[in-house]
């Protein structure tokens, strides 16, 4: 699950890595997180790790391109 505040500055992930849940949280220094959730149709978003790492970076392009066969549901 992936969680972002108002201004998309800040977000939590909950993450399984196959022995129990983490939790993450980021705070970008500059910009903002992209708002892939306006995109969509109410459904949950499925992106890669490859694309959930751009997307924590800050990346624009994050949720646009497929760039690894493992998907990780958000």
């Amino acid at each position: 699950f992936l969680f972002v505040n108002r201004s998309a500055t800040t977000c939590k992930t909950l993450l399984w890595d196959g022995t129990g849940l983490c939790i993450y949280q980021k705070r970008l220094s500059r910009g903002k997180f992209a708002r892939l959730w306006r995109q969509g149709d109410g459904r949950p978003l499925r992106m890669t790790a490859s694309e959930l790492g751009l997307f924590l970076d800050g990346a624009e392009l994050a949720g646009k391109l497929p760039l690894s066969a493992k998907e990780i549901v958000i």
